[in-house]
């Protein structure tokens, strides 16, 4: 049984190039680029970095998720915004006439990305949008530009992103197989 070159206790069981010989997974694991000047080449080294880097991306994602679902139950500190997006998209619905619940999720989707994208973190990006999904994302984007002209102050992108994130989740949730449009007649209920 060969054993680790750094305990020389344990059984070693990866090569380990710093040491010129194997070392124990605990070794490796808790002396790495402390007490072992590990190469950049290093398997293991490389494998660590990918995964704590991983970890903590999947982390800021989820911290990102939460944030956008605290909205959820405090809907009436948002309601004068969460108002205008939605009556922007609907009065786009009754003047258009073949806008559907898809073409909405997708547009709010697309500004959840480009949020994400904002945050650095991972999105999906949409070069280019379908017609009715760009004209419900420049609605919505003319919606948020003219609340900020109006009232003189820039809302934050979080408080943005957790309104639009309460308006898709209200589309998803609304949504009904059998009619393309039962979101926005939901909605429209609300807005006359």
């Amino acid at each position: 049984m060969a054993k680790c070159h750094s305990c020389d206790s344990r059984k070693g069981k990866r090569n380990c190039p710093a040491l010129g010989g194997l070392v124990c997974s605990q070794c490796c694991g808790t002396k790495r680029e402390k007490e072992i000047a590990c190469p950049d080449d290093c398997f293991y080294l490389g494998t660590s970095k990918k995964y704590f880097a991983e970890r903590q991306e999947s982390e800021k994602i989820s911290n990102f998720e939460r944030e956008l679902k605290s909205v959820q139950g405090d809907e009436d500190s948002y309601l004068d915004i969460l108002q205008n997006i939605e009556s922007g998209i609907h009065t786009l619905y009754k003047e258009k006439g073949d806008i559907t619940d898809r073409d909405v999720e997708t547009a709010l989707e697309y500004f959840i990305e480009m949020g994400k994208a904002r945050f650095d973190l991972p999105s999906k990006f949409l070069t280019e949008l379908p017609q009715n999904v760009q004209a419900i994302a420049d609605s919505v984007e003319s919606i948020l530009s003219l609340r900020e002209s109006l009232s003189g102050k820039q809302e934050d992108v979080m408080t943005k992103l957790k309104c639009i994130w309460r308006i898709l989740d209200s589309v998803k949730t609304h949504f009904d197989p059998k009619d393309p449009c039962s979101y926005l007649e939901f909605a429209g209920q609300f807005l006359k």
